[in-house]
């Protein structure tokens, strides 16, 4: 349609009029809208979330530990890179021993370990944790240890929810690892973890037993680094014939032995949970040319408030 000369403002004033409005509309729009669709995230965003970002769901139907384990780490999985989570821990000295006021958050490597039912509402899960390096791989030299971490759990109408949480209990074992772990029970509703870890060094082998005590919302030391194993039957080749009473052709430099313990726990009462037995058994030479002797002796801890102390016997595991 043709617009004489003389109409030409007004029309393009309209037209601006026309146009504010419409802007004026859009920007309403979204102010009204800035409480729902802006603060939900697309299904990209979502999709390309950090794991550490994910929101961790609040409860659990069952005790398996595939299903506690994102209520603690959000987004792990039971696979090599999905398996990091963020804990908060503290730096580990030249002496192996964790710093003081260190504290401080790092990424590690997660896995469950163990899950107790302490009762009909309370449960704890242990875990191994192992700090990852700059380059996010596992810290696992022959002298690096791993942390065991707690955590805590309740049941509620709606399930398993997570109460309180300890990423360092304890630091211990070689390689990455914190050794073998078992579950005891002590008493009808009191329970211990025990951690044995061990390695060798040129042909000398070694053990060292660990036990934690586990709670509602604790989980204590107890006793730690009890020798439970010695050979060095790798370190003098001669030690493999003496102790098994044959004459090697050259004799051994010094002792030969190879001895080895398990514990045991007696069921006490809730109030005083009984006693944990080690029991030795193995061969060993008193020296350089000795006959080999049987091993076959019983080490007492006594239960005593909240520790296991030495009560009778002696530990004939070697030092090296």
């Amino acid at each position: 349609m043709h617009i004489p000369s003389s109409d030409r403002p007004r029309a393009v004033l309209a037209k601006a009029a026309v146009v504010a409005a419409l802007i004026a509309l859009a920007g309403c729009s979204q102010e009204d809208d800035s409480n729902t669709a802006a603060d939900v995230p697309s299904a990209t965003e979502e999709a390309l979330a950090p794991a550490a970002e994910l929101a961790a769901p609040a409860f659990s139907a069952t005790l398996r530990r595939g299903d506690l384990m994102p209520l603690v780490f959000p987004g792990w999985e039971d696979k090599d890179k999905g398996r990091v989570g963020t804990v908060t821990l503290p730096d580990i000295g030249n002496d192996g021993k964790p710093v003081p006021d260190s504290e401080g958050e790092q990424q590690a490597d997660v896995s469950p370990r163990e899950v107790v039912r302490l009762d009909d509402t309370h449960a704890v899960m242990l875990t191994e944790t192992v700090p990852l390096d700059d380059q996010g791989q596992p810290m696992d030299a022959h002298v690096a240890g791993a942390w065991i971490g707690a955590y805590f759990f309740e049941q509620g109408n709606d399930g398993w929810a997570l109460s309180k949480r300890n990423d360092a209990v304890g630091y211990q074992g070689f390689m990455g690892s914190i050794g073998k772990t078992a579950v005891e029970r002590i008493a009808p509703q009191r329970f211990v973890l025990t951690a044995t870890s061990g390695s060798c060094w040129q042909g000398y082998c070694g053990s060292w037993l660990s036990v934690y005590e586990l709670g509602a919302s604790e989980v204590r030391e107890m006793v730690s680094g009890i020798p439970m194993s010695a050979s060095n039957g790798g370190a003098d080749g001669a030690c493999e014939q003496v102790l098994a009473n044959e004459r090697p052709e050259t004799p051994p430099r010094g002792s030969c032995f190879e001895v080895e313990g398990s514990a045991q726990f007696a069921l006490g009462t809730d109030d005083e949970p009984g006693e944990m037995r080690l029991v030795f058994s193995g061969t060993r030479t008193s020296g350089a040319g000795a006959r080999a002797e049987s091993v076959d002796s019983t080490v007492v801890y006594a239960y005593r408030k909240g520790s296991y102390v030495p009560g009778s016997g002696r530990n004939p595991v070697p030092s090296f």
